[in-house]
């Protein structure tokens, strides 16, 4: 195993997390659970499995796009095209940051969190893994550049079976400060600050990933495809 690509699959998946998508979600769920005063226990085992619920999606989309990469053997050319769309894809992260007013942003639709508001409500374990799984599709708009990315760079440096363990130990890397705020946030007093924190430094989470997401592409139109 590559230190090197290790480190870079850490790195990108913790980044990722820090995405306002999910860590929104969780918060306000979590807010939800406290208002209708459910007991420690609902809310520990709610609160994981809507976790475990993210992971399990996030993982299955990414074992998708790794197996289509592979298929595709990565030649140059599908190589770029990919490079191509995360120039894209992080210039309108950007363009959200400095521009939030303009219509079509990289984030959950009005129409998906109406939806996932409303299983919020039910609290009840299969509304919550189906919630979970809305939150990473809907939610890929967010997330999905520098996980494109990181896949484009796995299909070309290793095999496919050690791509599922760099996108395995990814995922984790992605999950881990969703349960760390869940851990904290279960006070309700340090819910609302950490949901504060969020709404405030949200805009700054989503440039710096439209900026990793830039580069990432420029490293694959001008670095991979030489």
């Amino acid at each position: 195993m590559s230190h090197s690509l290790l480190y870079l699959v850490i790195t990108a998946g913790l980044i990722n997390s820090f995405n306002p998508c999910a860590i929104a979600i969780l918060l306000i769920f979590i807010a939800l659970m406290l208002t209708f005063k459910k007991d420690f226990k609902t809310i520990t085992i709610l609160g994981l499995t809507y976790i475990v619920a993210v992971f399990l999606t996030q993982f299955v989309i990414g074992l998708g796009l790794l197996k289509t990469l592979y298929l595709f053997s990565i030649p140059q050319i599908f190589t770029r095209i990919i490079g191509w769309l995360l120039i894209v894809w992080g210039a309108w992260s950007i363009k959200d940051f400095f521009f939030p007013k303009l219509p079509l942003r990289l984030s959950i639709s009005l129409k998906g969190r109406q939806v996932i508001a409303f299983l919020a409500q039910k609290f009840s374990i299969p509304t919550t893994l189906v919630m979970g799984c809305l939150v990473a599709i809907f939610g890929f708009p967010c997330t999905g550049g520098i996980y494109l990315a990181t896949l484009a760079l796995l299909s070309a440096k290793e095999t496919y079976l050690k791509g599922i363990v760099y996108l395995l130990i990814y995922n984790l890397m992605f999950i881990l400060p969703l349960i760390v705020i869940f851990a904290a946030a279960t006070n309700r007093m340090v819910a609302e600050k950490i949901i504060n924190l969020n709404e405030k430094n949200s805009p700054v989470f989503r440039l710096i990933i439209g900026l990793i997401t830039l580069g990432m592409g420029l490293i694959l139109v001008l670095w991979l495809t030489k």
